[in-house]
């Protein structure tokens, strides 16, 4: 069992009746004027992090923004949290302090509130934030259209290098600063609402996370891959250490940008807006996902993480 297969026999375990539940970035239930938006993401040692690689006060902050980053996914403004966190007896009192004070920070810079938790001694460290949110027009995985233009808000790749140099034992990068204080597109989250028919933040892998927008909406895909955002600086360094460039770009994942389907229409109505983003292919009636490089088919090993499969070399690679 795959994770796609897992949260298709949780869909059809658990039916919400009250909204929309399991299998976008944010369950959605009608308040009134507006939809509440709400998700959950989990951080385990040794599973999404290693203590020695970032400070507590940044795993605090990193905590937060990939929950955050799953509201602006759905187009909404997120507004307070909760968190459960696991401690281990062999940290001190000062690092929960760190930890906590990363937190507050973290809070501050997105303005939203801790409304509650949980905390427990454990044997290694986790971290479960629950975000809450609102939005007037949630956008789903679910509304792309055959002729939808696929775009995403920034590049992708430059977390799992971050990781890698990290793993080899370097320190000073902004890559390894992008791995560990990703940016939720929270401004553009919230344009793209007026706009796009569907979205999703990329946390897994490009092409992974694409997959499963396109699953969602019952269509496929043509990526261009020479269209795709490579900074020269990082397809220079991917070829002075030897790593696999496309790899990176396309199934390296914990990059936080948005990908969405749009309209041409529509597209060219957000392009007025000087918002910053990159088309990269379109959609289409075969419900395959195919990535082209100069009009040639690009073999791929893999499309990003799975929780379900043994890879517990990818996060850590």
């Amino acid at each position: 069992m795959d994770e796609r297969q897992f949260v298709a026999y949780l869909k059809d375990k658990f039916p919400f009746h009250s909204g929309l539940g399991i299998g976008d970035d944010a369950s959605v239930v009608r308040l009134g004027k507006y939809f509440q938006l709400i998700s959950t993401d989990i951080l385990i040692e040794d599973i999404h992090f290693r203590l020695q690689d970032l400070s507590l006060a940044e795993l605090a902050e990193k905590s937060l923004a990939v929950n955050i980053s799953d509201i602006a996914a759905m187009g909404g403004q997120a507004q307070y949290f909760y968190i459960g966190l696991g401690f281990p007896d062999g940290l001190r009192p000062e690092a929960l302090r760190a930890f906590f004070s990363g937190l507050s920070r973290a809070a501050k810079k997105w303005r939203v509130d801790l409304a509650g938790g949980d905390y427990s001694r454990s044997k290694k460290m986790f971290i479960a934030v629950t975000i809450v949110g609102q939005s007037k027009k949630p956008v789903l995985r679910s509304g792309a259209r055959p002729g939808d233009w696929i775009a995403i808000t920034g590049p992708t790749g430059g977390s799992a290098l971050g990781l890698k140099l990290l793993l080899a034992g370097e320190q000073n990068s902004p890559f390894i600063r992008l791995h560990k204080r990703p940016k939720p597109q929270c401004e553009k989250g919230l344009l793209l609402a007026r706009y796009a028919h569907a979205m999703i933040d990329l946390s897994d892998g490009l092409l992974l996370d694409l997959s499963r927008l396109l699953q969602a909406s019952g269509v496929g895909a043509e990526i261009d891959y020479e269209k795709l955002p490579v900074p020269p600086h990082f397809r220079r360094l991917c070829r002075q250490k030897n790593y696999a460039e496309k790899e990176l770009v396309l199934a390296g994942g914990e990059d936080y940008q948005l990908l969405f389907a749009i309209s041409p229409l529509q597209e060219s109505r957000l392009r007025q807006t000087g918002m910053i983003y990159h088309v990269i292919g379109k959609t289409t009636k075969q419900r395959r996902l195919r990535v082209l490089e100069n009009g040639q088919p690009l073999k791929i090993s893999h499309f990003g993480f799975d929780h379900f499969l043994d890879q517990s070399d990818k996060k850590k690679k």
